[in-house]
């Protein structure tokens, strides 16, 4: 639903100021954005806002049931890393279902959306896995006092900032949600200079169960330990440049003890640069992120621009990051294109009505290997610092699923006609760079070269009635799976006996 106002702001049918860098919206008076999804084809029934309500109190309160929502998915071989929030990279068959209600009473919002996950977690090549994972997540489930622009309230939803689509830098829906306390706004906040959206929340992580630590993304130090976690984003859309939107996160977690010897709740705008001995050994025990974001929306051609800038590692100084502001970093560009007959504009270069028949392109590529000056000063992996057991809820990344020190590319293109979307993916994931470049042998040692994926996806979505179907087949070749190939191979890349298949077929149904 987030991707089809997207691609109708390209398009110029809601509102431009709204800046889709913290998600997941939230529908107000100004913005509930109902007649904009039901424009896409009106024929479609309750494919958007459009929600069974219940009103009492007069006008002052209602109740409406959530969606029901079932994703199942089979891989034969090597997990996928996917942005699937509570679900998890496993091997064999998988199924997450949620259902849930809202209700809201004046300025009071209450919403309890629930996620079961139930995994085989098969062994596959090389591996041993615990099998049966299931869990039961509070899910897309809050509680929340709102007034105008603004909201404050105790939440479980996944957290996703900034403009990147496959694989945000800090916040994504990789991992499962954790309940936080959160002030952010729910629209734009227009003021005589543009529009400002925000974010602030606190929580605490958790390291997942011991048994499963054969699926988690990363695992150091003591893997139990919990974590106090503190994050913030703030965006603003200049008044003067039309579409543009930019700003900054910040996030900072450390272990749960030392926030209950220090009580610091709030981390962001502590030890910002190490700039003395004190304060110093304090930040070795945290763990700290930050990235700038831009966002460019060009209505007029139905495209976008976008790009995040991060780093993983506070500077000592501030001539520290002036001299090597490549250290410790990882970014992302993408583009969005849309392009059809029917994308005809009006005078207000805005288009005439909603098309159903369009062709969407998309490209975007991510990397967090780090730079080439780490020979004289590595910062290791990306996700990954001191002791604490990496920067994950529940053994999962909260960032980009590529993981530590990966790059990822892809391009898509997709035909829509309303709901119905027929697209295919290319795509190509570099594991764990650091593997190879900082090993002495990496030149010597054919066994050493890059593990490298390539991958193929055909995605299609299909309408009927009360039901929304969404079916992905994906297939990837992993030339020199997990670094395995051994000193006799080709090093050609091409029927090595360690290059491994691996297959995907993910089915999600909604219904309301």
């Amino acid at each position: 639903m987030e991707d089809a106002l997207r691609r109708l702001q390209l398009m110029g049918k809601i509102e431009g100021d709204i800046s889709f860098m913290v998600r997941p919206l939230q529908a107000t008076k100004l913005h509930r954005w109902d007649s904009a999804l039901q424009s896409i084809d009106p024929t479609v029934k309750a494919m958007g806002h459009q929600k069974i309500e219940k009103h009492f109190l007069g006008k002052w309160g209602y109740a409406s049931i959530l969606p029901v929502q079932i994703t199942q998915q089979y891989v034969t071989a090597q997990p996928y890393q996917e942005l699937d929030g509570p679900m998890i990279a496993s091997s064999g068959y998988q199924v997450m279902a949620s259902a849930g209600v809202f209700a809201k009473i004046g300025p009071l919002t209450i919403q309890l959306q629930p996620q079961l996950v139930s995994a085989a977690n098969d062994n596959f090549r090389g591996t041993t896995q615990t099998p049966n994972y299931n869990k039961t997540f509070w899910g897309n489930s809050s509680i929340r006092l709102n007034a105008g622009p603004v909201s404050v309230g105790i939440s479980s939803e996944n957290i996703t900032w900034g403009p990147t689509l496959m694989n945000p830098l800090i916040m994504s829906a990789h991992a499962p949600g954790f309940v936080h306390v959160t002030f952010n706004s729910r629209r734009p906040f227009r003021t005589p200079i543009g529009s400002f959206e925000w974010q602030w929340f606190a929580t605490y992580l958790d390291a997942i169960e011991p048994k499963f630590n054969g699926i988690a993304d990363y695992s150091n130090g003591d893997p139990t330990q919990r974590r106090y976690f503190n994050g913030a984003m703030f965006s603003y859309q200049p008044k003067w440049i039309k579409g543009l939107s930019m700003g900054v996160t910040r996030v900072v977690q450390e272990p749960a003890s030392l926030y209950e010897q220090n009580k610091q709740w709030n981390l962001l705008f502590n030890n910002v640069a190490r700039i003395n001995d004190a304060s110093f050994l304090v930040e070795i025990q945290r763990d700290q992120y930050a990235a700038a974001f831009l966002r460019w929306v060009w209505q007029p051609a139905h495209a976008e621009f976008y790009t995040e800038w991060g780093r993983n590692d506070t500077y000592y100084t501030m001539r520290d990051f002036i001299q090597q502001p490549e250290h410790s970093r990882a970014y992302t560009y993408g583009f969005r294109k849309l392009f059809g007959k029917e994308l005809a504009l009006n005078k207000n270069n805005s288009v005439l009505k909603t098309p159903k028949k369009y062709w969407q392109f998309i490209s975007e590529y991510t990397r967090t290997q780090q730079p080439s000056t780490w020979p004289v000063r590595t910062a290791g992996s990306w996700y990954v610092h001191g002791d604490l057991p990496g920067y994950t809820q529940l053994g999962q990344i909260m960032g980009a699923p590529i993981g530590s020190g990966g790059n990822y590319q892809m391009m898509r293109i997709s035909k829509f006609n309303g709901w119905k979307q027929i697209g295919i993916q290319l795509e190509s994931t570099t594991h764990n760079a650091e593997n190879f470049e900082d090993s002495g042998l990496a030149f010597t040692n054919p066994s050493l070269t890059k593990w490298v994926d390539y991958g193929f996806r055909i995605m299609y979505d299909y309408p009927y009635k009360h039901f929304l179907f969404s079916t992905t087949i994906a297939a990837t070749r992993s030339f020199n799976y997990n670094w395995s190939q051994p000193a006799t191979a080709s090093g050609l890349g091409l029927g090595n006996p360690n290059d491994l298949d691996s297959y995907l077929l993910k089915l999600g149904i909604r219904f309301l």
